[in-house]
């Protein structure tokens, strides 16, 4: 027998929140109960569940279906997915490209995929942190992998885990350090990248004893 009601809290970090039946029972619902989809469950939305009643006598909500999709909803959060992933292949058909052709050192393609694959059980690991109320990897720290390097494995961890999708302020801190990351390289394996460690060599040979 199935209950109708309306999800009237959500916290997307931890993947839990409660729906409110129409009878006015409040009962708490993971993301596991959720079927999948690409937008995240959203706050308002009329569901139907089935109530289960666990063995340390909590209720939870079960087989959870949304009876009313928000078209806008699915609009706005399925185009920064698409463009993460267009910066994505864009950059690996680049780097690539440039070190097959022998105008980039393999090992700089290694690094890449080294710290994507850190940065990836990175995510996933404060993921499972997040839902299971343990001990969180710090947002500096997922930074500072993209920083290295490791920012095509976080926008894939990002988009597959669906995990730090949500927060605009590390939203934009993570895309700065893709920019500032992509920017180094850039400058160190092009012309311009002689001329800036020319003009550091100047800075040090003129700085006093």
């Amino acid at each position: 027998m199935r209950s109708e009601g309306v999800l009237d809290s959500w916290n997307d970090e931890r993947g839990f929140g409660f729906v409110t039946l129409n009878d006015g029972e409040r009962i708490f619902a993971h993301i596991s109960a959720f079927p999948p989809r690409e937008a995240r469950p959203t706050l308002g939305e009329r569901v139907s569940c089935a109530v289960e009643h666990t063995s340390d006598d909590k209720v939870q909500a079960r087989s959870i279906r949304y009876l009313a999709v928000s078209q806008s909803t699915n609009v706005v959060r399925r185009r920064p997915g698409t463009m993460s992933y267009v910066v994505l292949v864009t950059f690996a058909t680049a780097i690539s490209v440039v070190t097959a052709i022998g105008e980039l050192p393999w090992w700089v393609a290694a690094l890449y995929l080294a710290t994507s694959i850190a940065s990836y059980i990175a995510y996933a690991s404060d993921k499972s942190a997040a839902q299971t109320r343990q001990w969180r990897v710090s947002e500096s720290a997922l930074l500072g992998l993209g920083l290295l390097g490791g920012w095509p494995g976080a926008i894939v961890a990002q988009q597959r885990l669906r995990h730090k999708t949500q927060k605009a302020s590390f939203r934009q801190a993570f895309w700065g350090t893709v920019v500032l990351n992509v920017l180094v390289l850039a400058v160190m394996t092009t012309p311009l990248g002689d001329r800036v460690l020319e003009f550091a060599r100047l800075l040090l040979a003129a700085s006093p004893a």
